[in-house]
This record gives C-alpha cells, structure tokens and sequence, in this order.
C-alpha cells in the first residue's frame, strides 16, 4: 500500500472514504472495484484533480456515483453520454473530466486496470494515469 500517498499532498481535494462504504457501493453493483481503484479510495479517497483548465471537472468519481452510472439509477437513468459506454460491458465509469464526458476502466485486467477515453487506452493502469494527470489534467485531450 501507500502508492498513491503522494497524490495527497497536492493542490487536490480528496475526502476520505470508509472501507464500509465502499463495500456497499459493491454490493449494490454486485462485483469488487478494480483492485487499483479500491486501493485509491481506501488510500486517499475521491474527489477533484486540480489542473491548469479552471472549467474542467477532474473528478475521480466516489463509489456511490460509480454504482449510480453502472446501474443507470437516479439523474444517470437516461443520461445519453453514457450510451457509449455501455456497448462494451467491461468498461467502468471512474472518473469525469466534464459534463457528460468519461473516462473507464478496463474490467478484464484482474490487477491493473488500464484507462480509456473514448476508445482510446490512455494510460496502462490507474497509477500511471494518477502520476500523469497530476502533472497535467487534460494531457489525453491532445
């Protein structure tokens, strides 16, 4: 553990999350996040990822929204933006970079999970993607 400690220190904000809750969100969803995800939540949360674009979200989504979106429940039922996403059921909605745009998590992958945008594979793992995206927000944008 304590592979992402650093991302704590930073200009983000991150809340804290009970291992309780996250187990609740997997239940609802009826299998574990991916063991890099868990491993995030349990060690420094979810929140917001401060870049250099003010109007960008950057939000690695809590387990209560993730469930939300994979279950298409509640203000997500008929959201459109996520169409896409679900043509291929071994995606997972993680992360949001602004309204109506996501990024996923490959499901296959029982140790790493690599992360997608659009079709496009944008990092090997979440860890790579956290280093990456805490030098530069947008940096799959280009």
């Amino acid at each position: 553990m304590a592979k992402f400690v650093y991302i704590k220190n930073s200009n983000h904000k991150f809340f804290p999350l009970k291992e309780k809750d996250l187990i609740k969100a997997e239940e609802r969803i009826g299998f574990k996040f991916p063991p890099e995800l868990r491993e995030f939540y349990l060690e420094v949360g979810y929140g917001f990822l401060k870049g250099n674009n003010e109007n960008s979200i950057s939000r690695l989504m809590n387990p209560v929204t993730i469930a939300d979106i994979t279950l298409r429940e509640g203000i997500y039922e008929y959201d459109p933006d996520l169409e896409w996403i679900y043509e291929e059921a071994d995606k997972l909605v993680f992360y949001e970079v602004n309204e109506g745009v996501y990024l996923t998590l490959d499901l296959n992958d029982t140790q790493r999970s690599s992360v997608h945008f659009f079709d496009n594979k944008i990092a090997d793992s979440l860890e790579s993607f956290i280093k990456k995206v805490d030098e530069d927000n947008e940096y799959f944008l280009i």
